[in-house]
């Protein structure tokens, strides 16, 4: 039996997949089983989401998902607050976070357990921004640190 904050994390991912297959909030609902508050918290989830890279690219059109905000993303409050807290700004900076051997992992960090840090992990995949060689705007970035600021 999954816990409430994983039932929440899966059905807002579902949702995503429902939701870019062209299906209405209330289909989403109704085809996974969703109270009408879970269905509440799936769509501004999904929302905030949706306008923060709206927001990111209307003020900077060659922006990518690297530079989506941590305050505006799918994570849950408490979790976006504490990672904002810790200084990471962009999806970028918790993916160099994690693509850096020296340091440990989010399960390290104060109030961040084994299923928060997972929570980022599927999120830093979803937009493809796991360390290792499919990264390659970080892989750039290295080489030329002046390209990180563009």
């Amino acid at each position: 039996m999954l816990s409430r904050q994983e039932q929440a994390a899966t059905s807002v991912e579902e949702g995503r997949a429902l939701r870019a297959a062209g299906l209405s909030y209330r289909q989403i609902g109704r085809k996974l089983g969703l109270t009408s508050g879970q269905l509440g918290h799936v769509r501004r989830s999904l929302k905030r989401e949706k306008a923060a890279g709206t927001r990111l690219r209307s003020k900077r059109p060659g922006a990518t998902e690297r530079d989506l905000p941590v305050g505006q993303s799918v994570l849950p409050p408490g979790l976006r607050r504490t990672l904002t807290a810790a200084g990471y700004r962009t999806l970028g900076d918790l993916a160099d976070r994690l693509a850096d051997r020296d340091l440990p992992g989010f399960e390290a960090m104060a109030g961040i357990g084994p299923h928060k840090a997972a929570l980022v992990k599927r999120m830093l995949d979803h937009y493809g921004l796991l360390p290792g060689a499919s990264d390659l705007q970080a892989e750039i970035e290295k080489l030329f640190p002046e390209l990180g600021g563009a």
